[in-house]
């Protein structure tokens, strides 16, 4: 069995998710997991499929071949899956502007951390009405990351773009 990463972009209507899974089992393939949301009236959306190796090309083409989506897959590569690194999240929250996850993605490469779900969204602030960020993400820990050096970037780059941080740890 091989992992199918699959994008998808297309005019959101209903129906996409269930016209995809539908083809998915139609193949044999197991769908192991998703990220699927509406952007500016657009579906975008990520699967994993394991399928036999045998049915991999024939489900990347039936899925291709749904009208009105844009499709990409690619044979995802099962020696680079995640373990053994302790894991971090990340939220931020604050007035939204340009730049806060451009500045707060260059901290976390400066310090090597491999970002393994990282998710943001606007929203109207309660009282105020104006545009709040928020974003939540999660990440390896290489053991080479100075968890107090990471921590007081954070809180510098919290302080300069004036919003919330908080960096935990996961069990």
């Amino acid at each position: 069995m091989n992992q199918l990463v699959i994008t998808i972009v297309g005019k959101d209507h209903s129906g996409i998710v269930g016209a995809l899974s539908t083809v998915v089992a139609e193949h044999e393939g197991n769908w192991l997991s998703s990220s699927m949301s509406n952007l500016a009236g657009q579906f975008a959306g990520i699967i994993e499929v394991a399928v036999a190796d045998d049915k991999r090309e024939a489900l990347a083409a039936a899925i291709g071949a749904l009208p009105d989506l844009q499709v990409h897959s690619v044979i995802g590569d099962a020696s680079t899956e995640i373990g053994g690194l302790p894991l971090a999240e990340l939220e931020v929250v604050g007035v939204d502007h340009p730049g806060i996850v451009l500045r707060l993605t260059e901290v976390l490469k400066d310090k090597g951390v491999n970002l393994l779900q990282f998710a943001s969204w606007c929203e109207p602030a309660p009282n105020s009405g104006e545009d709040l960020f928020r974003a939540v993400a999660e990440f390896e820990l290489p053991d080479t990351v100075d968890m107090e050096g990471l921590k007081a970037e954070l809180e510098n780059l919290a302080e300069d773009l004036a919003v919330d941080i908080e960096l935990g740890l996961e069990d």
